[in-house]
């Protein structure tokens, strides 16, 4: 690989590995899978560098790692999402820590019912901060496409909290 293209790569990591690490920690469950999946995500982005065009690598990242998330929930009977996300903040008192955990938890369990579709585009939306565009590069359908699956997907949320 030429000493361009490292840089490349190496920017691109700087720049979104959080953004991709926070998407499969929020959808996959746990840490430790999301770490494994980030990995596979930059290293099957590296491998195929030939064929990707550097203008969104945000875009081809996140489909990358969606891709690698929904292989592994293929291979697996079951998804395991009962660890918490990590929303605590030490500055925060006892009551504020409680609350926000049962919200976490009552979040969860709302996107958990919704088809595997919606729960991207929500979590992409949402939770990654993605534009309509962006989500639809990495879903496989338009933009106004992405904004009905979430408005749905927000009309059903809305009735189960």
């Amino acid at each position: 690989m030429d000493e361009k293209k490292r840089r490349k790569i190496a920017k691109m990591y700087n720049q979104y590995a959080n953004d991709i690490y926070r998407y499969l920690y929020a959808n996959g469950g746990n840490k430790e899978l999301a770490e494994d999946l980030m990995a596979d995500t930059f290293m099957r982005a590296i491998n195929n560098l030939d064929k990707f065009d550097f203008k969104q690598p945000r875009a081809w990242l996140y489909t990358i790692a969606r891709n690698l998330l929904r292989d592994h929930w293929k291979k697996k009977s079951s998804l395991n999402l009962d660890e918490e996300l990590e929303i605590v903040d030490p500055s925060d008192g006892i009551e504020q820590i409680v609350e926000k955990v049962l919200t976490a938890d009552r979040l969860k369990q709302t996107m958990d019912k919704l088809p595997a579709k919606e729960r991207d585009v929500v979590a992409l939306r949402f939770l990654q901060n993605l534009s309509a565009k962006e989500v639809a590069k990495i879903v496989g359908t338009s933009p106004e496409n992405v904004r009905i699956i979430q408005h749905r997907a927000l009309k059903k949320m809305k009735g189960d909290l």
